[in-house]
């Protein structure tokens, strides 16, 4: 009598252990995915070489990026002209990132990304952890490029103004605030392009050792 066909992983046969391929090797289900980075039960995974300097870049990236944004502030001293007879006040005034709700929307992000990345960094080993830091990488990619989009958005304001709303620019005024905000944004969006590596990265591996696919 032939035997029924199960897929692997349905019924719990093979769900843990995996199912053997044509070729005689042993393949892994998606619940068995962690099973297959860490090298088996009772075990630590090995080493990726690469993902763990992604992380370590992307950590890196986003440590400065919301240090940058996090002490970027200028004082100027501007001049202020009550009446014809009286002579100009100096007032000074200050650009700081936290009277922008994208700049703190950005450290905020960054902060959150970066504490991420050296959880998962101590977490790479761990057996099983494969699918749930490809989750956590996903929602660290989105809140990277949405943190980089805002606050990109907000400088390009502060750089050419909004004629429509009769928005001056400030960057003409403010420009090492600027200078250093645009620093910032371009390091955080390299940890996003980063980030976006790693989490193809981490999917192609679970693809490999996945037998639904």
């Amino acid at each position: 009598m032939e035997a029924s066909r199960v897929k692997p992983g349905f019924n719990g046969v093979a769900a843990a252990g995996g199912s053997i391929g044509s070729d005689g090797s042993r393949r892994l289900g998606y619940t068995g995915a962690g099973a297959a980075v860490s090298g088996g039960s009772g075990r630590a995974a090995p080493v990726d070489a690469c993902g763990v300097a992604l992380r370590a870049f992307v950590l890196a990236a986003t440590l400065v990026a919301a240090v940058v944004m996090g002490v970027d502030r200028q004082t100027r001293t501007i001049q202020v002209t009550i009446t014809d007879t009286l002579p100009p006040l100096q007032v000074p005034i200050i650009a700081k990132w936290s009277y922008s709700s994208a700049f703190v929307y950005f450290v905020v992000a960054n902060a959150m990304v970066c504490a991420f990345s050296a959880v998962a960094v101590a977490a790479s080993r761990r057996r099983g952890a494969a699918v749930a830091l490809m989750v956590g990488d996903l929602l660290a990619l989105a809140l990277l490029f949405s943190a980089v989009g805002a606050a990109a958005e907000f400088g390009i304001l502060g750089e050419r103004g909004n004629s429509h709303v009769r928005w001056a620019k400030v960057c003409n005024v403010y420009g090492r605030f600027c200078e250093r905000a645009m620093a910032a944004v371009i390091v955080s969006l390299l940890a996003a392009f980063a980030n976006l590596v790693l989490l193809m990265l981490t999917i192609l591996n679970v693809h490999k050792n996945s037998t639904y696919y």
